[in-house]
Order: structure tokens, then C-alpha cells, then sequence
């Protein structure tokens, strides 16, 4: 398969396998009409070759694993799929599926396909859903931001996938890959990670900024999570981070993220109105996934897309909508402000840099109420010296 070629317009049709909708009709446990898989079919055949006018989300499926120096074909997204169209409808949404990534002749090839799929779809202002595969194709996706100095990524995951030492990319160092390559990363954040398999060590190897919580503080507030992924352009989400006993894999892991948890985050992310790209990965950990991680996998892409649905689409430098709070504190020359959506409840805060640029960034309440004690957040002095660096 060739190489994408950077362009303004992309035929992307060769690239994929299409998607067979007939196959998946008598799978549905109601009127094919009412379900998932009829809204994204009757966008999918309307498409005119070449021409994705309109489009909010478009569907990708990756489906091959890479392990060690080969790659293996999987069945998982055409399985996801199964799942996946089978849940209902969720009334009017432009979204499509172009099917599965044609494999190259390489890991290389395909991480390269994968990035420069995003990378369109990202300039259409299409949210593109990756899923099937193994975690390492993240690095292909990350790859498609490289020259976004701004860049924010998330994964959510039981581990920290980084290594020393020369290897060859996987699922388990894909991160060390990432950071090597995106050295000014500006920010990354991992959620759900598990202490016991995580040394403190470990997030000394990683870049940018970063919002890191583990699954026992996610636990406590789910919540915090949020304005993480608010300001995230790129979530992946590992099944590993979930209990075994909510999606059975071979780490066997007794610990993890719960179903409805796991459900939530997705729909925080799916709401979030920076995010390009989510992507699911790990469904093939071990033997091929049974029907409960199936399942599961296919709900989470289901509340993503309930999150997407309910945008807010409104930015607090437009200031129609938002309630506007100026702190002052001692240490600082200048005032804090903070606005809040006054429908949604969600908060920004805003930076300015040393060049004048004014930047607004996800936050919570209680970064407000930090400051409101006087005390200058943590968070809003990060992203003040990391933008400062960037605009030098």
C-alpha cells in the first residue's frame, strides 16, 4: 500500500476495505432502522468518492495486532462492529464508516496510513474513531499532531507503556516511541493506572505536562477526570484498564476501572470539545475477545458518541454564555480569571503569555477555589510556563 501523501484533498477510499453493512442486519435484537448500524450505513452509502462534506465522525478500523517484528490480521473490529451496530440509534449524526485499514507491507507502512488518516479527517474538522488492534497503532495517531505545538494526549490504562532500551516498538513501549519523537510535547496525561505496576520512576520518563490519576484517586472523583479530557486532542483507552471481571483478558488483572466507570470517561470525552480522536485498543490481549469484553468495548464507542452529541460548542473567548471570575492574588501582577459555562458548569481558565497570547485552558472548580484562598494553581502555573516556552 502506498504512503498518504500530506494534501488538501485525499481520496481515502482506496485505503480502506469497505464495510459490508448486510452482514451485521440480522444481528440486531430490534428493526435494523432503529439501530446504530442503519444511521451509520445510510451516511456511509451517501458518500460521494472523495467528498466527506458534513461528516462529524467517521469510524476506522486497524485490524491488525503488531507483535514483535510481524503484525497479525484480527477479526476484533469487524467483531466490534457486530456489537456496536447492534445498539440503538441515537437520532441524527453525519457519521460513517470507512472500514478497515488495508494492511502494508510493514508496521511502518501502517502506523504512517493511520497518521495520515487522522491528519485529514483532523483538518475536516472530523472526529475520527479508531478501534481494534493493538495500542502501539497510538503512536501513528500521535504522529498526525506532530506540528501542533499545543498537543495534549490521554490514555487511560492499567500500565505506563514505556521501556528503556532499544526495542522494537509494541504495546508495551509505544509511549518511549512517542515521547522520542514528540520531545516538546506539551502535555500528557494517564488515568486509571494502577500503582502497583506503575514505579514513581516511571512518569520521570515521560514529556510535557502532566495530569496523572490513578485509579483509587478516579475512584474517589470520577469527576477530575473531566477537564483532563476536555483538554485532550487525543484519548486512547487500553482495555487493560478495565477489571477482568468486567472485560475478561489474559492479563487477568483483579483489579480496574468498572463498567459504568469506564462509560462515564468515554462520555466526558466524547463531549470534550478539542478531542479529534479517540481510540480502543487491546481488545485482542491473549485469545480473541468473548462476547462480555465485546460487548463492553462496543458501549464505550456507543457513550463516546452520546458525549459528542451533547458539545457544547461555545468557547469563553466568545463570552456569550459565560459567568466571568477575576482573582486577585498577592504573589501575581496580574488577576487570575476564570470563566464558568453557565449551562454545562464547566470551568476555564485563561493564560496569558509573555508575547500577549491569550490561551484558555480546562479546569476545575476547585482550581478556582484554590485561588480564591490565595494560593496560585498548580495546574495554571504549568501551563503559563509551558506556553511561555513554546510562543519564546
Amino acid at each position: 500500500m502506498p504512503l498518504f501523501l500530506k494534501a488538501k484533498k485525499m481520496n481515502l477510499f482506496p485505503y480502506f476495505d469497505a464495510v459490508d453493512f448486510s452482514q451485521y442486519v440480522d444481528d440486531v435484537p430490534f428493526a435494523w432502522k432503529y439501530s446504530m448500524g442503519a444511521t451509520i450505513e445510510k451516511n456511509t452509502v451517501k458518500l460521494q468518492e472523495g467528498r466527506l462534506k458534513n461528516i462529524e465522525l467517521a469510524i476506522v478500523g486497524v485490524p491488525f495486532n503488531s507483535k514483535h517484528d510481524d503484525f497479525k490480521r484480527t477479526a476484533t473490529p469487524d467483531k466490534l462492529r457486530k456489537a456496536f451496530y447492534g445498539l440503538a440509534g441515537v437520532g441524527k449524526l453525519n457519521i460513517i464508516d470507512l472500514g478497515n485499514l488495508k494492511a502494508s507491507t510493514s508496521h511502518k507502512g501502517n502506523y504512517l496510513a493511520l497518521r495520515d488518516v487522522v491528519d485529514y479527517l483532523s483538518e475536516l474538522d472530523i472526529v475520527t474513531i479508531v478501534f481494534g488492534g493493538s495500542q502501539d497503532y497510538s503512536y501513528g495517531i500521535c504522529q498526525a499532531f506532530q506540528s501542533n505545538p499545543f498537543f495534549s494526549f490521554s490514555t487511560i490504562d492499567a500500565f505506563l507503556d514505556v521501556k528503556k532500551g532499544v526495542e522494537s516498538l509494541s504495546s508495551t513501549n509505544y509511549l518511549s516511541q512517542v515521547f522520542k519523537a514528540l520531545p516538546d510535547l506539551f502535555q500528557f496525561n494517564l488515568l486509571a493506572y494502577q500503582s502497583h505496576y506503575v514505579p514513581d520512576v516511571y512518569f520521570e520518563k515521560t514529556k510535557g505536562i502532566g495530569v496523572h490519576l490513578r485509579l483509587g484517586k478516579l475512584r474517589d472523583n470520577i469527576a477530575d477526570a473531566e477537564p483532563v479530557l476536555r483538554n485532550s486532542d487525543f484519548l486512547t483507552f487500553d482495555m487493560a484498564a478495565l477489571k477482568s471481571s468486567e472485560a475478561p483478558n489474559s492479563l487477568n488483572l483483579p483489579n480496574g476501572l468498572y463498567a459504568d466507570e469506564a462509560c462515564q470517561l468515554m462520555k466526558y470525552a466524547g463531549a470534550s470539545n478539542r478531542l479529534k480522536v479517540f481510540g480502543l485498543f487491546g481488545l485482542n490481549i491473549g485469545e480473541e475477545p468473548g462476547e462480555l469484553s465485546l460487548n463492553l468495548a462496543a458501549q464505550l464507542v456507543w457513550y463516546f458518541v452520546q458525549g459528542y452529541l451533547i458539545r457544547d460548542r461555545r468557547e469563553p473567548e466568545q463570552g456569550d454564555g459565560f459567568s466571568v471570575y477575576s482573582v486577585e492574588i498577592p504573589e501575581l501582577p496580574a488577576p487570575l480569571v476564570f470563566y464558568k459555562n453557565d449551562t454545562t458548569g464547566q470551568w476555564w481558565v485563561q493564560v496569558q503569555a509573555i508575547n500577549n497570547e491569550t490561551r484558555y485552558f480546562a479546569c476545575s472548580e476547585k482550581d478556582y477555589e484554590v485561588a480564591s484562598s490565595n494560593e496560585i494553581p498548580e495546574l495554571w502555573l504549568k501551563y503559563v510556563q509551558k506556553t511561555d516556552e513554546i510562543v519564546k
